[in-house]
């Protein structure tokens, strides 16, 4: 199916114009100007678009006012009805017979009924107020609103603060809202440092401010020094059993195929280097499941990164966005945060970053990897941190960078060369296994004319997982080298096969709480080496925060290890339990063939100013398991909504 054929081209190409000057149009006003904002394309099925306009509305603000900016979207899909399609009246519909194309203006998103009843500063305060949330004595003081993040069509969040008060406001589509609140309460409720949902409504949820600062900021700013690889390790390990029975939580790399399929679209000269990533992860991953169980054991948070994560004093006191959370891989939330670091330490070579934020990064990565590979198997570690960074080259087409083809292909070099690292740590596990080997005494030979007992006994021991005190298996201290180029070479030989990993998940019950490892010995590893690309610099960045977390925190529940396992610790699923209850949406609205998009009011001039997000603050989103929309797409970067 061509990219014409999915509305790609109509929406991204000079034909847009038309469509926003008809919606305007119609709307009785005068399009001035427009430009592309950002991009959401899901090969052959629908394309979502935002546009920067300047428009006048004569009828409403009279002939000689001045042209304003207003932010229009736009969706295109093939010949299907929209699902969940909430407000229907203010949008505009033309169809070709086989595309129907939408076009609205912000904030009226059509799946998103609540955003237009918290974006205006003389609105938020009556819906505020209707929910029973109070945030100043002064009811008169004014309200202040900051965009933090709009995803169109899927979410949008919003800063409110009057005073020195503030709260979050989630906008969802409203079917979704009752489960999120469930997820915040049942995490709370087991001491996880969620924000407190202080009110809900349908399609919308408030949220209190976390203390602390986003780590996002603080390891820029302080490094490694911003909190301990443990402590991160350890809040994941607190989310707890009972959220085993929600939905199965997919590996980022389920998803390579799409994201590659999107970057070559938009940079077709990457073709080849994309295919042969995909391939590479797909058969490594295929090899590593001979012989580790690759069953989802642990409960996962499913977008972890440090945008997500609030720190303060060196200590982790919060964890934002639990939408996601639910049975996965340990492996695949540390390779989202390592994936992440990655490509922002990649910055400090465009200029976005300086080079002392740089070096602090790269320590960050070098100090909580080490860790981290204790964990978990280390070429699995690599090889997801690198399908994460693949999703993420999505990103600079998307939000319509600057030199976004340049930023594209430095951070398919990124997913390279965690490719690359993935290689040097399997060539070390076959030499570990290989010296584990030779040292073993033949039948019959006397401990003492083993040739060197002493090495033989350490190559075991970091060969093979060792039974902690509760009866954990434990890997090996054994550092993998952060990517660092290209220019490592696959490895030789072939690995023993073990046994393959059951096709089906299961959840045994839970096992005594263990302790999170601890920091591995130094071991110098060098830092990712990457091309420069023009960014711009981050600016601090407001979200939610919440209460600290308890220094000590279990692990997920265990039992032991199936024979012949590979050196990566083994982690069994908690008991399964129930889910959320099931939500259906309301019966879905449907356009019809044409409706005006008419604005309601003025937009008020009075918003608070925009803080631009870090470089890596939400720029993907993985897997959305909802069968109405089952494919992955990406949040979009904010800088350039106007205030509503």
């Amino acid at each position: 199916m061509s990219h014409t054929q999915d509305g790609s081209e109509l929406l991204t190409g000079p034909g847009a114009g038309g469509l926003l000057r008809s919606a305007v149009g119609n709307s009785g006003g005068v399009l001035h100007s427009w430009q592309l904002d950002h991009v959401d394309h899901r090969p052959g099925r629908s394309t979502k678009a935002l546009y920067r306009t300047q428009v006048s509305w004569p009828e409403l603000d009279g002939p000689q006012a001045p042209a304003r900016e207003e932010l229009f979207g736009a969706s295109a899909h093939i010949g299907e009805r929209e699902k969940n399609l909430y407000v229907a009246e203010q949008t505009l519909v033309m169809t070709d017979g086989d595309i129907n194309v939408r076009v609205w203006r912000y904030p009226h998103d059509p799946w998103l009924p609540m955003l237009p009843q918290v974006c205006y500063p003389d609105i938020v305060g009556r819906t505020l107020h209707d929910l029973g949330v109070s945030l100043s004595p002064d009811p008169s003081e004014p309200i202040a609103i900051d965009v933090v993040s709009y995803r169109p069509g899927r979410r949008a969040v919003l800063r409110a603060s009057q005073g020195d008060a503030a709260v979050y406001l989630k906008v969802m589509q409203p079917h979704r809202s009752g489960e999120i609140v469930e997820r915040h309460q049942r995490l709370l409720s087991a001491g996880v440092p969620v924000p407190e949902v202080i009110a809900h409504h349908q399609g919308l949820v408030v949220l209190a401010e976390l203390p602390g600062r986003p780590l996002a900021r603080a390891v820029i700013d302080e490094g490694v020094d911003s909190c301990r690889a443990e402590d991160l390790v350890a809040l994941l390990d607190r989310l707890p059993a009972s959220m085993y029975g929600l939905s199965l939580r997919p590996p980022w790399t389920d998803s390579v195929e799409f994201y590659a399929g999107i970057v070559a679209s938009a940079v077709p000269a990457l073709g080849p280097r994309l295919d042969a990533l995909v391939r590479e992860i797909r058969e490594g991953l295929a090899a590593i499941e001979q012989r580790i169980d690759m069953r989802p054991h642990d409960v996962v948070h499913g977008d972890f990164y440090e945008a997500q994560v609030f720190v303060q004093d060196g200590r982790v006191v919060g964890l934002l966005d639990i939408d996601t959370v639910g049975p996965g891989r340990r492996a695949d939330d540390l390779a989202c945060l390592l994936a992440h670091l990655s490509v922002l330490a990649d910055y400090g070579n465009a200029g976005r970053i300086d080079r002392g934020m740089q070096q602090r990064v790269e320590d960050a990565i070098r100090t909580w990897h080490e860790t981290f590979q204790e964990r978990v198997d280390p070429v699995e570690l690599a090889l997801r941190s690198a399908g994460v960074v693949l999703s993420l080259a999505t990103g600079p087409h998307r939000q319509q960078e600057a030199a976004w083809e340049a930023a594209t292909e430095a951070i398919v070099r990124v997913a390279e060369e965690w490719v690359a690292a993935a290689r040097h740590a399997e060539r070390q596990r076959i030499d570990r296994a290989a010296a584990a080997q030779s040292a073993t005494p033949a039948p019959g030979q006397p401990a003492a004319q083993q040739a060197g007992p002493a090495a033989g006994a350490q190559h075991a021991a970091q060969s093979h997982p060792t039974q902690g005190p509760t009866g954990v298996r434990q890997a090996p201290a054994q550092g993998v080298h952060v990517p660092s180029g290209p220019g490592i070479a696959p490895p030789s030989g072939s690995s023993a096969v073990h046994q393959s990993a059951p096709p089906q998940r299961s959840a045994p019950s839970q096992s005594a709480p263990h302790q999170s490892a601890q920091h591995p010995s130094a071991q110098h590893v060098s830092a990712p080496q990457h091309s420069a690309q023009q960014h711009s610099a981050p600016a601090h960045h407001s979200a939610p925060a919440q209460q600290s977390a308890p220094p000590q925190q279990s692990a997920p529940a265990q039992q032991s290890a199936p024979p012949q396992q590979s050196a990566a610790p083994q982690y069994v699923a908690p008991p399964q339990q129930h889910g959320a209850p099931d939500r259906s949406a309301p019966p879905q609205q449907f356009a019809a063939p044409v409706q005006q998009s008419a604005p309601t009011q003025p937009v008020p001039p009075q918003a608070a100013p925009q803080q631009s997000a870090p470089p890596t603050d939400r720029p993907s989103e993985p897997v959305d398991q909802h069968p109405e929309d089952d494919s992955p797409t990406q949040e979009r970067r904010i800088s350039s909504i106007p205030p509503c």
